[in-house]
C-alpha cells in the first residue's frame, strides 16, 4: 500500500467514544470532493445553509451538526494542505477559520458568526477493475490500481470505512457482478454502498442497495460534486441524518462507531433529492469543457521502449487488454459477432485472399479471417500490439509486422484486401491514412468509422457521461460520410458496399448487458431502414473504379 505520512488514523482504537447528551440532528454528506475550482469559503457557506435547511425541515434548525466526509482523489490534497497551514504563524485570513479537533483526521470550520462544520478526511481510490472505492474516515493515501478486494482490505486494515459508491454505469456488466460478489464475501464485511445526488430521478434504485441493507448496513448518501464551479454549492444537500448526541471533538471516531455498531448503530435516515433529468444532462454536457487525457495502459518506460515514434499509433491502445474489456462478456461477444458477420459477408467475393489487417492487434477479426481461409498479416505500431494475437503468430496462422501506418513497408498492391477497424476514428492524418491503405491494396479496402448522422454526433458533448458508463472509452472523430467517399473517389476507389452496424449507441447495449434484448431493439430500425440511414459505426468497402 502506497501511503503518505499519516496524520494519525481517525478514531484508532476508539470503539465507544463519549457523546454529548443533547438531542441533536446529525447530518452527514458522505461523498465530498474539494476541487481546485471551488472557492472554499463559498463551499462551506453553501454546505452550512444546506444542512440548516434540512435540519429546519425536521424541527432542529437551532440544534444540528453538519459533517462533510471528504473523498479526495488523485493529487488533490486539500485536507493535508489545510492541516499543514494551521502550523503557520499567521494562517491566511478567510471567512471560515479551521482548527484541529481532539483527533488528527478531522477539522472544525467556524465562521465569524460562530457557525460550525466538521470535515473528516477521506480518499477516493480507483481499482484495477475500474471500480471506485471510498476510504471514509481515513487520512491515509491508498494506491490506485490494486484489485477491489485488496483495496477494501487495505482501507479496513488502516481503520477506514470502505464504501463502493454508485456512479453512472459503474455497476453494470462485469463490474456489477463484481459488486455483488464483494458484498457476499464475509471476510470483507462490512462493505458499505454509497448513493449520490447526481443519480437522475428516472434511474432505478440499484438492487445492490437492498442486498446491502439486508446485511444491516445503511446506504451512505453523498453529493459527489463534479469539478464544475457551480457544483461548489452542492455539498450538504444530500446525505444521511440521525438523532442523538454527537462527540464533535472525536467526530470520526463517533461516526465510525455508529456505522460499525460498536456504540450501538444509529438510525440513519436518507435526506435530499436526486438530480432532475435536465440537470443531469446539463452537468454531463458541461464536463466536455474539461480536457481529457486518456490514461495509458502501459508504464512510461514500456511506451518509451516499444513505440518507434510513428505519427499515428492509435492501435497501441486498441490492442491493449484494457481496451479488450469493452468487448468482454456476452454483450461484447454479441457486438463482435455483428461486426464479424458483416465483415465476412463483404469479403465473400475474395475467397482465400491475401489480407492485411492494419492496426488489427485487437484481434477482433483475426480468428474469423483465419478460419475462413484468408492469408492474414497484421500491421502494428509497436511490438506490444501483437500480444493479443501472439497465439496465432506462434502457430504460424498469421504474420505480424511493426510499421508506420502512414508509410507502410509494402509495395503497391502487395495485398488483395486491406482492412482497418478501430483506427480511422482515432487518426489525425486521415486522408494520408486512407491513401496508404489504398496504395497497398489491389482489390478492396474495408474500413469502419462512426458517422455524424448517428447518435455518435453528440459524443463529444457527453464524453464524460459515456466514459462513466463504459469505464474505458476514449475520444473519437465522427465523419460526414461524403468526406470519406469523396476522398476515396479522388483516389480512383469507389464505395461498393456499406453496412451500418447499430442503430442504437453501443454504450446503450453495454449498459443493458442483455444481448437478446439488444437484438430486438436493433431489429425494428433495421427492418424499416433507419439503421441504414442513421446506424453507426459504418463498415465501408471500396474497390477500384
Amino acid at each position: 500500500m502506497d501511503t503518505l505520512k499519516s496524520l494519525g488514523p481517525v478514531g484508532s482504537g476508539v470503539t465507544s467514544p463519549p457523546t454529548s447528551t443533547h438531542n441533536q440532528c446529525i447530518l452527514v454528506d458522505a461523498h465530498v470532493h474539494i476541487y481546485d475550482c471551488f472557492a472554499i469559503d463559498a463551499l462551506l457557506e453553501s454546505a452550512w445553509n444546506n444542512f440548516y435547511d434540512q435540519a429546519n425541515k425536521v424541527g432542529h434548525g437551532d440544534n444540528f451538526v453538519g459533517v462533510l466526509l471528504l473523498t479526495e482523489s488523485g493529487q488533490h490534497r486539500w485536507f493535508e494542505d489545510t492541516v499543514c497551514g494551521l502550523e503557520e504563524i499567521a494562517p491566511p485570513s478567510t471567512t471560515w477559520q479551521f482548527s484541529k479537533t481532539a483527533e488528527p483526521g478531522s477539522l472544525q470550520a467556524r465562521d465569524k458568526q460562530g457557525r460550525t462544520l466538521l470535515l473528516i478526511a477521506g480518499r477516493q481510490v480507483i481499482t484495477a477493475e475500474k471500480l471506485e472505492v471510498l476510504a471514509l474516515i481515513s487520512d491515509l493515501t491508498f494506491a490506485d490500481g490494486l484489485s477491489a478486494a485488496e483495496t477494501i482490505q487495505a482501507i479496513q486494515s488502516a481503520g477506514g470505512i470502505a464504501v463502493l459508491p454508485w456512479g453512472v454505469g459503474k455497476w453494470v456488466g462485469q463490474r456489477g457482478k463484481l459488486v455483488a460478489h464483494l458484498l457476499e464475501q464475509e471476510h470483507l464485511a462490512p462493505i458499505f454502498l454509497g448513493d449520490n445526488s447526481g443519480r437522475p430521478q428516472f434511474w432505478v434504485r440499484p438492487d445492490y442497495f437492498a442486498q446491502s441493507e439486508q446485511q444491516g448496513n445503511p446506504i451512505l448518501l453523498g453529493t459527489d460534486p463534479l469539478p464544475l464551479d457551480k457544483e461548489a454549492d452542492r455539498p450538504g444537500k444530500f446525505g444521511v441524518m440521525f438523532m442523538g448526541g454527537f462527540n464533535s471533538e472525536h467526530p470520526g471516531a463517533d461516526l465510525k462507531a455508529r456505522l460499525l455498531g460498536t456504540a450501538g448503530k444509529a438510525d440513519f435516515q436518507p435526506y435530499g433529492r436526486l438530480e432532475t433529468l435536465w440537470g443531469f444532462v446539463q452537468n454531463q454536457t458541461a464536463l466536455r469543457i474539461i480536457p481529457y487525457t486518456p490514461p495509458s495502459t502501459m508504464a512510461p518506460a514500456d511506451i518509451a521502449n516499444t513505440t518507434p515514434g510513428f505519427p499515428e499509433t492509435a492501435d497501441i491502445e486498441t490492442s491493449s487488454d484494457d481496451y479488450a474489456t469493452r468487448f468482454a462478456g456476452v454483450t461484447g461477444e454479441w457486438l463482435l459477432q455483428v461486426q464479424e458477420k458483416a465483415t465476412l459477408k463483404l469479403l465473400a467475393a475474395h475467397p482465400q485472399a491475401k489480407v492485411l489487417d492494419v492496426g488489427g492487434g485487437h484481434g477482433q477479426l483475426t480468428k474469423a479471417l483465419i478460419d475462413a481461409g484468408y492469408d492474414v498479416t497484421v500491421l502494428g505500431s509497436a511490438e506490444v500490439c501483437k500480444a493479443r494475437i501472439q497465439t496465432y503468430i506462434d502457430q504460424g496462422k498469421c504474420q505480424f509486422q511493426v510499421g508506420n501506418v502512414l508509410a507502410m513497408p509494402y509495395a503497391d498492391g502487395a495485398f488483395d484486401v486491406v482492412i482497418s477497424y478501430r483506427f480511422l476514428a482515432h487518426v489525425t492524418e486521415w486522408q494520408q491514412f486512407l491513401q496508404e491503405l489504398a496504395r497497398v491494396a489491389s482489390q478492396a479496402v474495408m474500413v469502419d468509422y462512426p458517422t455524424v448522422r448517428s447518435a455518435n454526433a453528440i459524443a463529444p458533448a457527453l464524453f464524460k457521461f459515456k466514459k462513466g458508463l463504459e469505464g474505458n472509452t476514449r475520444p473519437f472523430v465522427c465523419y460526414q460520410e461524403h468526406e470519406i467517399t469523396d476522398f476515396c473517389h479522388s483516389l480512383g476507389w469507389g464505395q461498393r458496399q456499406r453496412y451500418a452496424q447499430f442503430f442504437w449507441p453501443m454504450v446503450l447495449h453495454r449498459t443493458l448487458g442483455k444481448p437478446k434484448l439488444s437484438s430486438i431493439l436493433e431489429w425494428m430500425p433495421r427492418l424499416v431502414g433507419l439503421t441504414r440511414l442513421f446506424g453507426s459505426p459504418v463498415i465501408a468497402k471500396f474497390q477500384k473504379n
